[in-house]
């Protein structure tokens, strides 16, 4: 038999297209649920290498292993629909860990979205039972099928720099992910000596990715500080922001930005997310470090665990006299920040479980916005009441899937109606509606706050973990669609917002520590955190920074002056683009520019980036 006598059976061909119609209809389906529309062209070609992939894993599987592949696919499905909806991309294979976190299952997979996994599952079987009725046994020559196959993923996998935006599809783009999730899935947070030097070696000598600048003034009366992180907030949902840059937002927080103006708030319209997910940000907004850019995330638990060392800005303010308090809706066990937040500054440590009313228990991430920053003002103001200066940081989790307002019923009481609702809703609607009661909830705090006098002396810094909203109708078409942060700032009462950056200037989340050190009067003890002020206003030097996105798995090189580097996740596949530099995500445009960075700087780069210092055994 010949190699391509399998290929040219008409049993074969049937599969194909059996294969394709069910891969379109999923898509269909998908787009339905998310809201997303991908390239049609590009959805094509990827869903026909999906095709082609499929029909070979139908056409030699039997038994217990079809039965493995038919639950696989509709878990595939469900898991997919919900990733694009959420984060606007396809799962990263590598990443599957988080998945069986307990708190994240009862956060995020124990509500009534997940009434789609039976659907999705049968769906599967629809496609088991219409395959048997075409073709009632497995085709001959299975190994050359499987070669066949692994050569379609193999030249997928090489066309496309990353793997999981929405163009691409899931079975193809599952079996693409296989050998970068098996290169090195859990590597070390610490480095050789030998290592750092050759690090050092190939680091180009023409670039300023680990740019620190203060302005270091001197601070007779040190203000406090509020900082608050909302879940997933985006600049380019504030109407003019997002119309500076022309994106479309499927958020519009009109009321909020109107407030944050009214209060005096400078809101930055070129501000950059450093990566996606909580600990990432989380690590970089409060130590002035780059977050972890690998596919495990592992600089939070390493400095939980005592593993590694971090120098952070709240020890700063603690060392100083000020009291320092993390205050988060989520439970403190998920991303161990129990552990860390004590070892990076913070006196006053708490959690879900404080914040739910009397006699509750903690349901899912935690409570929502309206009974957080409830509890919050009434924490704050025993706090205010004390004579030492004080640095509060928040985090809120009614923005964060499966986005609850507080209205809905117990995830434990959904049942088969809340799927007629579930089709019924606009896409983006549970998010839309997330935001909104955000909205109003920290518009109250803010007015409570501000008509008793609480802000006359404090510092506000309003900013986000991360930055997870579809702000582009067309996803595929242009880098940092995730990347489009938050940054506001209030000075207090006696400070001007004329000593601060102007607002069309590149800020990112790695600003946020040396910028509160310096207007706390800390600016010479910044030590070797990286950022730059925002009371400079004399920049040294135009900086570069390092970005990336671990759901598409992109890695950016930014720099200020107006070139920006897009790369695989590997960083062996790059695109050069150019902007605006007081206009980032507005005039991104793509060139035919060779790289500014060789291979091996770019890997030095991020090496270096991911470098900590250890802690050493007694």
């Amino acid at each position: 038999m010949t190699f391509f006598s399998a290929l040219t059976s008409r049993h074969f061909a049937q599969t194909v297209l059996l294969a394709l119609c069910w891969l379109l209809i999923v898509r269909a389906s998908h787009i339905l649920q998310s809201g997303l529309w991908p390239n049609p062209v590009g959805m094509l070609a990827s869903d026909l290498a999906g095709a082609l992939v499929l029909a070979v894993l139908l056409s030699i599987t039997a038994g217990v292993f079809r039965m493995l592949l038919i639950v696989l696919l509709g878990v595939a499905a469900f898991v997919a629909g919900m990733h694009l909806t959420v984060h606007g991309t396809l799962f990263q294979l590598a990443l599957i860990g988080k998945g069986v976190d307990p708190t994240f299952i009862t956060g995020s997979l124990i509500n009534r979205h997940s009434l789609l996994l039976p659907v999705y599952l049968l769906f599967a079987w629809l496609l088991h039972r219409l395959h048997r009725g075409w073709v009632p046994t497995p085709v001959a020559d299975g190994k050359r099928l499987v070669v066949f196959a692994t050569l379609v993923v193999a030249v997928y996998g090489g066309s496309v720099q990353s793997l999981t935006t929405p163009t691409n599809n899931l079975v193809a783009s599952f079996f693409s992910q296989i050998p970068v999730a098996l290169v090195s899935p859990f590597t070390s947070s610490e480095s050789s000596e030998s290592e750092q030097a050759e690090n050092a070696q190939a680091m180009p000598g023409d670039t300023n990715f680990f740019h620190q600048q203060v302005a270091a003034p001197d601070v007779e009366n040190p203000p406090n500080v509020l900082l608050i992180m909302i879940e997933g907030l985006s600049a380019g949902y504030f109407p003019t922001v997002s119309e500076y840059h022309n994106l479309d937002p499927s958020v519009r927080l009109s009321s909020l930005e109107e407030n944050l103006t009214r209060h005096g708030f400078r809101i930055y319209r070129n501000a950059l997310s450093m990566e996606r997910q909580t600990d990432r940000g989380t690590f970089t907004i409060l130590c002035g470090e780059y977050p972890d850019f690998r596919r495990q995330s592992r600089k939070m638990v390493d400095v939980a665990e005592e593993r590694a060392s971090a120098d952070c800005m709240p020890s700063r303010l603690l060392e100083s006299g000020y009291t320092t308090a993390y205050w988060q809706a989520a439970p403190l066990d998920y991303m161990q920040k129990g552990e860390f937040m004590p070892r990076v500054g913070f006196e006053d440590v708490s959690g879900a479980e404080v914040f739910i009313r009397e006699g509750e228990e903690v349901n899912g991430w935690g409570p929502p916005d309206p009974v957080y920053f409830d509890s919050i003002d009434k924490r704050l103001r025993r706090l205010d009441a004390t004579s030492a200066p004080w640095m509060v940081t928040l985090l809120n989790v009614g923005t964060h899937h499966p986005f609850n307002t507080g209205e809905e019923e117990s995830d434990d009481d959904f049942d088969t109606e809340d799927l007629q609702e579930l089709a019924d809703t606009e896409p983006q609607q549970a998010r839309r509606k997330a935001m909104k009661t955000m909205e109003e909830a920290l518009n109250r705090f803010l007015d409570g706050l501000a008509s008793d006098g609480l802000l006359d002396e404090t510092l506000v810094i309003l900013t986000s973990d991360e930055s997870g909203g579809f702000i582009r109708q067309d996803p595929e078409a242009v880098p940092l669609n995730n990347n489009v942060g938050i940054l506001a700032v209030r000075p207090p009462k006696e400070d001007s917002l004329a000593r601060y950056a102007p607002e069309n200037q590149i800020v990112a989340q790695i600003d946020i520590p040396p910028t509160i050190l310096d207007i706390t009067g800390l600016g010479r003890k910044t030590g070797n955190m990286i950022g730059r002020s925002l009371l400079v206003q004399q920049q040294n030097t135009t900086r570069d920074l390092l970005l990336a996105d671990t759901y598409t798995g992109l890695k950016y090189f930014l720099r200020e002056s107006g070139q920006l580097l897009s790369c695989s996740e590997l960083m062996t596949k790059c695109n050069t683009w150019q902007f605006d530099p007081k206009r980032l995500f507005g005039t991104l445009k793509q060139t035919d520019t060779d790289p500014f960075l060789t291979f091996e700087e770019r890997t030095a780069l991020f090496n270096n980036a991911s470098y900590m210092q250890p802690i050493e055994n007694p």
